[in-house]
């Protein structure tokens, strides 16, 4: 028992004399100020070995000796290129480029790839390869095969053409990836590189010539690095490269230079390089991609910059990005979308240097009600970051979670091999990654600032949203400094939106009306109403309001909207002329505004479309939530036109849409119907939700409905002043000219 009890009196001991120790340290530590942070460690980069070929190929060796492995990368470099109406097909050559050589098909090339057990892919750029190094010399003899000699065969081009097409197809299904593609449209430029959109109709105009002419003009050998990575020595690899490339010397391309300069290429054309950069420009703008139904949009801020990686302010400039929204959870938009407002699973943001064009961007995910708030919170730490210095605690955090990414990017070997390339292209200082911790912690906050009044730019921001039109135009016209339009509206493609219908025979636009007509209790029953009072409860911007509204025969109209007892505005039309009057005063409606009242003076327009309307026609068959539609488009006398939507199984009008100018700005109006019931035989809507106007999205409610209480025509008076008629006075020339005879 004593023998037990010893270890424990021992341990006991221990503990006692430890926390006499730890008193005896505190009382002489002063915790009052945090420990001043050590020096960032030396960063110690695997040495590279580098030489140029007479051909011009410049090659690059990273020696690794711990696996029996060697990656070879192919790199061809040049600036980028616009490819105009046959846009994609930069990316189908990338494709085709292992598509077969003119000694191999593309079966035998999987073949031996797979019988070593190795892996080829290839890219608009060259190739990589990795494999076993005893496999390496077989490998290099294709490499310089697909590199030197490929085929681009025809049944291989046609079978990438479909595959890229089925990709343009599910680009329609898939919002993230019409956020990307719209978004860089919108941000470059569509003419712009780094903006083309590839489409259906430019996949269609690609041919063999363009593939063959691209790989001529662009992969050669004064154009591209080879770079090994792995078990081989610098020895080998110039063996290697001298073997498999030295007598790469491929014939010139045969070209068209214009007078101004611009080579024309065979198939290709003209080829338009990037010679400026696109930067900041234009006031804020929003652009929609609708997606009927959607329950989330998917939001992207974005704006392009001039921002070289050899730039002193890139690295200030990523902390900068880190702290805003680059990764770490505390970054402020994470922090504000997510952990406060409980928006988002996530809310990112990108700041990406380039030596031909960087840019910025943001992106999330959001629930449709939250879309407008999401953008503006998005805006609003934007701009924070410029108007505000960082705090010291933001500033450790972000460069400890760069450090940290950094040195995990060392373990791999192909890192040294990325940072190599990467210092020559860019032509950045030799010591730029040795120095990049030392760089890192000397980031102050007053250089993040300073980097964020450089590169961000919230007011020529481009705002892309993807997600249900029905519910956002309104509140996105709101975040737009853009009159022309408000709201750009664009397709998955990045092509302005134009609704697609379907041709519809042996109907024509008033068979739609009178079917309509006979739906909802027939003209006869229409016709027996000779005076109409609507009493409609709403809430507008939060505030609950009691609609009147009164028709008389021949379209006379009344309508008095009360909030409380008072009156909001009260709106008269009697046939000839109208009035509004609010609080703000009595304004005599004229013109649009006029031609507004005269169309809607009935509750079923339709009945009076051969006096109201300039005519009449039938748009064509479309879908409206899953139901098939049929469109009927009101062209007015002002000039404006209503499109109203009818659904085909039961010729119920389902929704209208309007463009209405009011207090000197443009509105698209979406009118909703449903809820039918009957008064005076006639089926009238009574639920109708009006989204797009003035006062936002207001919900409708008809609580009554009275028919033919005998109105008369001075309930609808204007009580406007009569119009004072001015004569006409004929002008006088008071100078004329000088030898002129003067009219008698």
């Amino acid at each position: 028992m004593n023998r037990r009890m010893k270890p424990i009196a021992v341990r006991t001991g221990l503990s006692a004399g430890l926390i006499l120790l730890t008193a005896s340290m505190n009382a002489q530590l002063n915790r009052s100020t945090p420990p001043a942070p050590s020096a960032p460690p030396q960063v110690n980069l695997a040495q590279h070995a580098f030489f140029t070929l007479p051909n011009g190929l410049r090659v690059i060796v990273v020696e690794n000796h711990k696996l029996p492995k060697v990656d070879v990368q192919l790199r061809f470099d040049h600036a980028p290129l616009s490819q105009g109406d046959k846009a994609g097909f930069i990316d189908l050559f990338g494709e085709l480029l292992e598509a077969g050589t003119s000694k191999r098909s593309k079966a035998e090339i999987d073949e031996l790839v797979d019988s070593h057990g190795a892996s080829l892919n290839t890219s608009p750029e060259g190739l990589y390869a990795s494999m076993l190094k005893k496999h390496l010399d077989p490998m290099m003899e294709l490499i310089a095969e697909v590199v030197t000699s490929p085929a681009f065969p025809a049944t291989e081009l046609e079978k990438a053409r479909r595959r890229a097409l089925s990709g343009v197809e599910q680009r329609k299904d898939d919002p993230a990836a019409i956020s990307e593609t719209v978004g860089r449209a919108m941000t470059f430029g569509r003419s712009h590189p780094y903006g083309e959109v590839t489409t259906e109709a430019s996949l269609r105009k690609v041919a063999r010539e363009q593939i063959v002419t691209y790989h001529a003009k662009f992969f050669r050998p004064e154009n591209g690095y080879l770079v090994f990575v792995g078990d081989i020595t610098e020895k080998e690899a110039k063996a290697l490269a001298k073997d498999r490339f030295g007598k790469w010397k491929p014939a010139p391309v045969y070209t068209v230079v214009a007078d101004d300069g611009t080579e024309s290429l065979p198939g290709i054309g003209p080829v338009r390089f990037l010679k400026e950069p696109k930067t900041p420009s234009g006031a804020r703008r929003v652009v929609l991609v609708d997606r009927p139904g959607a329950a989330q949009s998917v939001i992207r801020v974005s704006f392009p910059l001039n921002l070289h990686p050899k730039d002193l302010r890139a690295l200030p400039a990523q902390v900068m990005n880190t702290i805003l929204g680059g990764g770490v959870f505390n970054a402020r938009l994470m922090q504000n979308l997510r952990e406060d407002k409980g928006w988002t699973y996530g809310s990112y943001s990108s700041l990406e240097s380039d030596r031909f064009n960087g840019h910025f961007h943001t992106t999330a995910n959001v629930r449709t009600a939250v879309t407008d708030s999401a953008i503006a919170e998005t805006l609003k730490e934007i701009d924070r970051m410029r108007m505000e210095r960082v705090t010291a605690e933001e500033l450790d955090l972000a460069k400890r979670y760069m450090a940290g990414s950094f040195a995990r990017s060392l373990e791999d070997p192909r890192t040294v091999a990325r940072f190599a390339m990467n210092t020559y292209l860019n032509e950045l200082p030799k010591d730029h990654y040795a120095t990049y911790l030392q760089r890192l912690e000397a980031v102050t906050a007053d250089d993040v600032q300073a980097a964020a009044e450089a590169f961000l730019h919230p007011d020529n921001a481009v705002i892309m949203v993807v997600g249900d039109k029905r519910k956002l135009l309104a509140k996105l016209e709101a975040l737009s400094w853009s009159n022309n339009p408000k709201v750009i509206e664009l397709d998955h493609n990045a092509e302005r939106y134009v609704e697609q219908f379907e041709r519809v025979t042996g109907i024509t636009a008033q068979d739609v009306i009178e079917r309509h007509l006979a739906a909802i209790g027939g003209r006869e029953a229409i016709g027996r109403i000779a005076d109409l009072r609507m009493d409609i409860e709403a809430e507008m911007m939060g505030v609950p309001v009691e609609i009147t509204q009164w028709y008389g025969p021949d379209g006379l109209f009344r309508s008095v909207a009360k909030s409380n007892g008072a009156i909001l505005q009260e709106e008269a039309f009697d046939g000839e002329r109208a009035v509004r009057r609010s609080p703000m005063g009595e304004q005599e409606l004229e013109d649009r505004d006029l031609g507004n009242l005269r169309f809607n003076g009935h509750p079923v327009p339709e009945v009076h479309y051969a006096r109201t309307t300039e005519r009449v026609m039938l748009a064509g068959r479309t879908q409206l939530d899953g139901k098939p539609v049929l469109k009927v488009v009101a062209m007015l006398p002002d000039g404006g036109s209503v499109g109203d939507y009818y659904d085909e199984a039961t010729w119920l009008k389902l929704r209208r849409v309007e463009e209405k100018q009011m207090n000197d700005r443009s509105y698209t109006i979406i009118t909703e119907y449903s809820d039918l019931q009957a008064s005076g035989g006639v089926m009238f809507p009574r639920s109708i939700v009006q989204m797009g106007g003035p006062g936002g999205d207001v919900s409708l409610t008809v609580k009554a409905i009275t028919i033919n209480s005998d109105l008369k025509p001075a309930f609808f008076a204007t009580n406007l002043p009569e119009r004072k008629e001015v004569p006409y006075v004929e002008p006088v020339e008071e100078n004329p000219i000088e030898g002129e005879p003067k009219e008698e």
